[in-house]
Order: structure tokens, then sequence, then C-alpha cells
């Protein structure tokens, strides 16, 4: 797995010259040109590398999938005319015959077999290998694609509509293997959007694919060119959405909201995300090995009054579970009745009490690693005042953002090869929207050493045997009883705290609409639904 935490090395050869894109014709530039700020770089201009919330708003724009989210994050149809599932482990997508790519070749079944290849092999230049290890194989049968699994999966069916599942030119790529998916390499894909140009660090232009394949999308398509502006400064690319020197931006801090809520110009959008916010107690190393420690910790904090009194609009307040309601799914009945009878409830008493059960009933001194963000950094003085009445002396370390991934991803370890803080603010955005998405990341034993993504370095035999359960059990109710069992056990060890469930932010200069973040946005944002304002 790498996710948005891993530095491409591709990005560093962005040399920003021009790309012409295949056989775009002059008069693609014409109509809006719309400017989105984005928070940095991005990683590639390869949808196979694109795993982080910036470069997807590039990629997604070029390339394309059989398959996509709709906002609600329901499977809907794209480069397929539709798609099935005909047994537990059969997937089959009837592509379109008619697709073109944006230098006008054919996209054939070819390009589709070649695509999946790619970002099956561990070796292909994807980040997405992972994604595909219940696949037996991938067939052809004229304009049928099929994928068959050597085992049954309740998630597989959304892996073909995130970045995995985009469709690429073989012929382009195998032309550009040596630089593709750099500025002088370029891409060539299926999507709204050709590639015309990148200046590292400053500015990547695209142009209104004139040979897109659907026509009804391109007449309505009043978008010429996007034009992405690389602001990395929170302050900066708030002013330039004052300004109106931008006219997007995604993926807002949630501390940008007082000042974008009061500014006429724009409209701004709060939608519920799959990104959410812990506090990872550290169960590898004393003192948050010791689980009493841990509970005393969880009765402590008075998260609904911090999330009334600091997070307010910016997200929901966060429970037990480590997924919001973005990723209950099917069963999101149950796990709201589920949350009727598990809860951290703020109990100095009972803290004091659990505390007094552990090695360290007159507290202790512990670290807290924090990154820049202003609103986390909030968290962090929170937690180190609330666990005073603890006797609890937490002392906080800031850090980099980088730095902050580096320690969240287990880069940084102690003298004896555990994770070198005893408690971590972090985040995690789902790939996609189930609750394994988290499970399987956040709790499993494989991710808790070095380069993982288990920032609690949480170790349960017992969780790892149900993680792997649920995930093969297609039927609903069956997986909730496994996925309730197992956070049964997740919720009395307390390896994680949930702060809160973020909400998406964007903000959109009133001259136009169109577009807005959703749940689903990592995957999809049609920027060529932009219109003028009337």
């Amino acid at each position: 797995m790498k996710k948005i935490f891993c530095l491409a090395v591709l990005a560093a050869l962005a040399a920003g010259l021009v790309f012409a894109g295949g056989s775009q014709s002059k008069s693609s530039a014409k109509g809006i040109t719309f400017t989105v700020a984005l928070e940095g770089d991005i990683e590639a201009l390869d949808p196979g590398v694109a795993w982080d919330f910036t470069t997807n708003q590039v990629t997604n724009q070029i390339t394309e999938g059989l398959v996509t989210f709709d906002e609600n994050n329901n499977i809907i149809p794209l480069l397929a005319k539709s798609w099935r599932q005909t047994d537990e482990t059969t997937y089959v997508y009837d592509v379109r015959d008619d697709i073109v790519f944006s230098d006008g070749t054919k996209m054939t079944m070819d390009d589709v077999l070649f695509s999946f290849e790619r970002a099956r092999n561990p070796d292909g230049g994807t980040w997405f290998s992972d994604f595909f290890g219940d696949v037996d194989n991938f067939s052809v049968n004229g304009w049928q694609f099929i994928i068959k699994l050597s085992t049954p999966s309740a998630v597989f069916k959304y892996i073909p509509a995130t970045g995995a599942g985009r469709i690429i030119s073989k012929a382009y790529y195998e032309k550009h293997a040596d630089n593709f998916g750099t500025a002088t390499g370029g891409i060539v894909g299926t999507g709204p959007f050709a590639f015309q140009s990148w200046t590292s660090g400053q500015q990547i232009t695209l142009t209104k694919n004139t040979n897109y394949w659907d026509k009804a999308k391109l007449a309505a398509n009043d978008v010429g060119t996007v034009v992405y502006r690389i602001i990395s400064d929170d302050n900066a690319r708030l002013v330039a959405l004052q300004t109106g020197a931008v006219d997007f931006s995604v993926n807002l801090n949630e501390d940008m909201l007082p000042q974008l809520n009061t500014d006429k110009n724009l409209t701004v959008t709060t939608r519920d995300s799959q990104f959410l916010v812990y506090l990872a107690l550290n169960t590898g190393r004393a003192p948050m090995n010791d689980v009493n420690v841990r509970r005393a910790v969880s009765r402590a904090l008075n998260l609904p009054e911090f999330h009334r009194n600091i997070i307010k609009s910016a997200g929901a307040p966060g429970n037990v579970l480590p997924f919001g309601q973005a990723l209950y799914g099917e069963n999101a009945s149950r796990w709201q009745q589920y949350l009727g009878t598990k809860n951290y409830s703020f109990d100095l008493a009972a803290a004091k009490q659990f505390l007094s059960r552990s090695a360290y009933p007159n507290g202790f001194t512990c670290s807290l690693v924090v990154g820049e963000s202003p609103l986390r950094n909030q968290r962090a003085l929170y937690i180190q005042e609330a666990l005073k009445a603890l006797s609890i002396t937490v002392n906080i370390v800031k850090t980099t953002n980088e730095e902050e991934s580096t320690y969240q991803t287990g880069g940084i370890l102690d003298a004896n090869g555990n994770r070198d803080y005893d408690m971590i603010l972090g985040g995690w955005e789902s790939d996609y929207p189930d609750p394994n998405a988290n499970l399987e990341i956040l709790y499993v034993s494989s991710q808790a050493g070095e380069d993982g993504y288990n920032s609690a370095a949480y170790q349960n035999p017992k969780v790892d045997e149900l993680i792997a359960s649920q995930l093969r059990i297609v039927d609903p109710t069956r997986r909730f009883e496994i996925q309730s069992q197992l956070a049964d056990i997740i919720v009395d060890e307390v390896p994680y705290i949930i702060f809160d469930y973020s909400a998406r932010i964007s903000a959109l200069n009133k001259k136009y609409t169109g577009v807005a973040a959703t749940a689903a946005w990592l995957w999809s944002l049609p920027i060529h639904n932009v219109k003028a304002a009337k």
C-alpha cells in the first residue's frame, strides 16, 4: 500500500515542458477557463499512482474506468454499458465499443486488459497491486471483460471504480514507457479533458477533449480549459479564493470555514466524507500497552463538548466506530443501533478507576505527535489539558505534516524497534465505501510494524481472524454479525479514539455552478459539469 503518504519519484521528473496531447484541435481552449487551487503538486499524470487527494483531481479528468461512483457512492457504468456479478467470484463488464482516446484512436479490449494487468502487476509501476490479490484471472469475450476471483470478496466490486480501474492507451504507454505520466511524456486517456502542460510546483493545464466519446457530455461541457494552480500555503489559497484568483478548491481545512462562510462571493459546501481523525495510542510500548491506561484516556476526553466548541460544522462527532456514516452501506440501521449500546462517554470517575487498575495509578509522562494543522494542534492542546485530571503529563511533539506522516506510517522507530511515540493524532480516508477499507488497514497486525498504517501498532490474532472472515462474506447480515464482534473487541481494547469524521469542504466562486465535494470525490470530481451562473 502506498496511499497518500508516499512520495512519487515520477513527480520529480516534471520539468514544466508542454505536451501536445495527441491530435487535439486548437479550438479545444475555447469556453470557460476554470481555475482550481491545489494544496500541493501532483505525484504524476499517471492514474496508477494517483492515490492521493491532489493527484486524483487531475487524473480523474483525463482518464476513466469501466465503472465509477456517483455522488452517493453507488457504482454506475461509464466506459462499460453495464456490469454485473454473476456469482460470488465472477464480474462481467459489457464494454462500450464506441470509445476513443483523446488522440482520436479507438479504445479496444486490448487497452482494457492491458490497463488491468498493469494495475495488478506489483512491478507494473502502479500502487494498486494489493487490490487485486484475490484475482484469479482476467479474460475477454468480444466486448465483455470478465474478472474471476479465486475467493469471494465483499469489497472487490468497488475496485474497478477506483484508480485501479482507470483505462489508458496501451499503444501510447508502450511508446512512452520511459517517461509516461511526466511533464514530457504526458498521458492519453478517454476523459473529458486532455493533458496540455505541467510546470512542476506551479501549474497544470488541461484542455477540453474535443474527441470525447460521449457526444452529449461533450456538447454540454462549457469548460474549455482547466488550470490547476499549486498553492501549498493555506492562507494564500484562502486569499486566492476570496479575490477570485482561483474559482474552486476542495479538501479545504476546517479552520478556514469561518472566513469562507462569510464571503458573499463563494458557495461553500460541506459534505460527509470518508475521512476520520483519530488519536492512536501506541500499544507497542509502555505506557499505552496497558489496556487500562487506554480505557482511562478514552473516558477522560469529553469529545462531544470539544466538537460543539471547536469542530462545529466541520465534521460529525466521533464515536467508537472507526468509520463514519459514509461507510455504513447496507448495514446503516444496524450500525446506528450498535451505537446505542456502545460509547466512550466522558466519566472522570470511571477514568480514574481504570487508571488505578493499571501499572500507572499515579499517572505518567507521555508524548503526543501532531502535525501542522491548526485544528490538529487544538485537539492536541485539549488532550494535554484533559489528561491532567489523571496526573498524565502530555508532551506535545510538533512536526511538519510530512514528518507526521512518516511517524504515522511507522517510518520513525525507537531503539527497540517500536514506533517512536506514545500517542499520535492522525487521519485516514478509506479507498472505497466499506468499513473494511478502514478495518483492514488500521487494525490488522500486518500493518502494525515499520512502514505500516496501523498507527496504534495494535495486534490481536482474533481481530485479524475476524477481519479476514468478514472480507469473504457477501451477505450483509452475516457480515455485520462478524464486524460487530470485531467492533466489540476494539471498542473494549481502545487502540484508537476517533475524534471526528471530517466533512469534505469545497468552495466555488458564485460565477459558476455544477461542482462540489461529495463523499466519493476522491475518485469522481466532474469539472465538465461546471456552468456559468445565470
